[in-house]
C-alpha cells in the first residue's frame, strides 16, 4: 500500500497468536489522522490510540497490543511524522537553572524481547506452584481503567487479568493476588519489570547556558502527535 512501510516490534510478535511479521506495516500521520487525536480526552485517550494505530497500520489489532508495542508506534509515529527533535523544558543538572532545550527521540534505547522468552511465562512461586502470566496489553489498561472509574483502586486487578489460568475466575485472580505474600507479589510485578520492551523514554541534553551534559526523562504525551505552541515551532518556524 502507498505510503506504508515494513515495521518490526520490539516484542518480535512473541506475546501474539497467528501473527505474521511480514504483514506488518505502516505509515506516517497524514491530514485526517489529526481529526482523531484532536478529540482525545482523559476519559477516551487509549481508545482514540486505538483507533489511530488502526488507520495507520496492517497486520495488527491494536487492542492486542502489548504496553510496549504501542508506546513503539506511538513514538515512531511522532519521528517519522515531524522528526526526531523534541523540545523540553528541565532544570540543569549542572548549573540547576530552568533551560529550554531539545532532546533527540532517536536516541532512545530500545528494549527488545529476549529471543528464549516464554509467553505464558512461568512463575515459580516459593511454594513452587506456578503462575502463568502473560504480558499487559491495551485492553488490560482500558479494562483497569474502567474498573476504576466504577470501583476504585485497581491495582490488584491490573495484575490480576494477566494471569493465564482457565479454571480460575477473574475475581478468583483477584483473591488470590490479594493473599500473596508481599514478597511473591513482589515476583509479580518484577515479571513487568524484567520484560518491559520498547522506547526507554529518556535521552542526553546539553545545557545551552553552561554546556553540561545530562540525561533527561520524556514521558509521551499527546504534543508528540498532535504539535502546538513551541512543539509545533520546532520544525516550522522559519517556513511559514
Amino acid at each position: 500500500m502507498e505510503g506504508f512501510e515494513a515495521l518490526s516490534l520490539p516484542s518480535k510478535g512473541k506475546p501474539y497468536k497467528d501473527f505474521d511479521p511480514a504483514n506488518v506495516t505502516i505509515r506516517p500521520l497524514i491530514g485526517k489522522d489529526e481529526m482523531v487525536l484532536a478529540e482525545i480526552s482523559r476519559d477516551n485517550v487509549e481508545k482514540k490510540f486505538n483507533v489511530l494505530i488502526e488507520n495507520v497500520t496492517t497486520g495488527l489489532d491494536p487492542k492486542k497490543l502489548t504496553l510496549g508495542d504501542r508506546r513503539y508506534i506511538l513514538v515512531w509515529l511522532a519521528m517519522k511524522t515531524y522528526g526526531s527533535k523534541f523540545p523540553v523544558e528541565l532544570v540543569c543538572d549542572n548549573c540547576l537553572l530552568n533551560i529550554s532545550t531539545e532532546i533527540d527521540m532517536s536516541t532512545f534505547n530500545l528494549k527488545e524481547l529476549p529471543d528464549n522468552f516464554e509467553h505464558p511465562y512461568p512463575l515459580k512461586l516459593s511454594d513452587d506452584r506456578i503462575l502463568y502470566l502473560r504480558l499487559m496489553t491495551v485492553t488490560d489498561e482500558i479494562n483497569a481503567s474502567d474498573y476504576e472509574k466504577r470501583f476504585g483502586n485497581a491495582w490488584i486487578f491490573r495484575f490480576a487479568q494477566v494471569i493465564v489460568d482457565q479454571e480460575k475466575t477473574l475475581p478468583e485472580k483477584v483473591r488470590l493476588l490479594e493473599n500473596l505474600p508481599g514478597r511473591e507479589f513482589q515476583l509479580v510485578k518484577a515479571f513487568h519489570e524484567k520484560f518491559d520492551h520498547g522506547p526507554e523514554m529518556e535521552a542526553p541534553y546539553e545545557c545551552p547556558k553552561c554546556g553540561g551534559e545530562g540525561r533527561v526523562s520524556v514521558p509521551f504525551r499527546i504534543e508528540h502527535l498532535l504539535p502546538h505552541g513551541k512543539t509545533l515551532e520546532r520544525g516550522y518556524a522559519d517556513k511559514v
